[in-house]
């Protein structure tokens, strides 16, 4: 028999918030590093054809 114990909820909160910092961050970070390789910015290869 296990003896599990509730799970407060506050925990349950800051558990969800923290998660949503961390995953907003990494996607901004991407997003930054996406720019900031200029991959949006080359024109099409084929324009000189």
């Amino acid at each position: 028999m296990e003896n599990k114990t509730p799970v407060s909820r506050g925990k349950v909160i800051r558990s969800f918030i923290l998660r949503t910092l961390l995953y907003s961050l990494i996607l901004l970070g991407l997003i930054y590093l996406y720019e900031y390789c200029g991959l949006g910015s080359t024109g099409f290869i084929y324009n000189e054809f």
